[in-house]
């Protein structure tokens, strides 16, 4: 059967926001199979959600000469065409090129300009595809279908600067508890647990041991808010309502993807803590409605909540 290669090698966060792209692409090749490189836990989580059929682990030694632009690899054969998210390929593409029918193209992992990067990455493949991008990316996912019965929180991230201090989330389960929110767990990765994790004494802490494991615990949330992060994006995509804050990054740029999520961005910890009580107690979050996007105007504008991107710029292609 005809195979199409995908090369994602980054972090989750970043991997998560080429979803969309890729969804996309699949829509139009129904008849290939998809071969993915990068991280064995994000390929399998790709896997799980039909993004991709098959991997190899980006560490295999049988990779080394296709990086080199030497030789193809038996476990790749001749993929037909190939999509590679690195920063210099253009000596894979070259060698991918010379077998292949469809497009080899090797896109920067990150937009040049301020622009949201799931953006970016749908401009990018489409000038060389003609895959068809809907306004809202979130219709690229199947919305949730059951019910979540505690809500999460997790206070960590890739960086520090990103992050409020561990008071401010255990106020912010105090509220949840207020809200109704009978349980409110936090989810501590192993440095997070190293650092902060006698901050959270007492409290319920989930220490998911892979990623399978907290696709599965993000599933059965009613509510998850977190910080920039790989988690953050994941449970976004996955339908769960999110509340993501930006403490020091920009939305606008690394906003979460959603059916049902908001973006706030404050560096202030008592002023984040009273935009998420407002948000909590909105019409719009409460009726649990399929979108906090779209043509309405956002009733979180005032609270400097940053709505996901709707809207794509057709590239121009020679």
């Amino acid at each position: 059967m005809k195979t199409f290669l995908i090369c994602h090698r980054g972090a989750l966060g970043d991997f998560i926001l080429t979803w969309p792209a890729i969804h996309c692409l699949r829509k139009i090749l129904p008849d290939y199979l998809f071969k993915g490189i990068g991280r064995t836990e994000y390929m399998r989580l790709a896997i799980n959600l039909g993004l991709l059929d098959s991997f190899i682990n980006m560490d295999s030694s049988k990779l080394l000469d296709l990086f080199n632009g030497k030789a193809i690899p038996p476990e790749i054969d001749h993929p037909s065409g190939a999509v590679l998210w690195l920063s210099s390929g253009q000596d894979v593409v070259n060698l991918l090129k010379k077998y292949a029918s469809l497009p080899v193209v090797s896109i920067a992992p990150f937009p040049a300009e301020r622009m949201h990067v799931a953006v970016y990455h749908c401009q990018s493949m489409q000038c060389h595809f003609p895959i068809n991008i809907p306004k809202n990316l979130s219709d690229c996912f199947l919305p949730r279908t059951k019910k979540g019965n505690y809500a999460l929180i997790h206070p960590g991230s890739g960086s520090p600067a990103k992050n409020y201090s561990p008071q401010f989330y255990l106020n912010l389960a105090d509220e949840l508890q207020c809200f109704g929110y009978k349980k409110v767990g936090f989810i501590l990765g192993p440095a997070e647990k190293e650092i902060m994790g006698g901050d959270f004494s007492g409290e319920w802490i989930e220490q998911p041991k892979n990623l399978e494991e907290l696709a599965d615990l993000l599933k059965n949330a009613s509510i998850y808010i977190g910080n920039d992060s790989g988690v953050s994006h994941l449970s976004g995509i996955l339908g769960i309502p999110t509340i993501t804050f930006y403490k020091s990054t920009d939305p606008e740029v690394w906003g979460t993807l959603g059916r049902k999520v908001a973006h706030i961005k404050d560096s202030n910890e008592k002023s984040a803590l009273n935009k998420v009580l407002k948000l909590l107690s909105s019409e719009k979050w409460t009726n649990k409605s399929r979108n906090l996007e779209g043509k309405v105007k956002s009733p979180f504008s005032a609270l400097r909540c940053i709505p996901c991107p709707v809207k794509f710029l057709l590239c121009k292609t020679a």
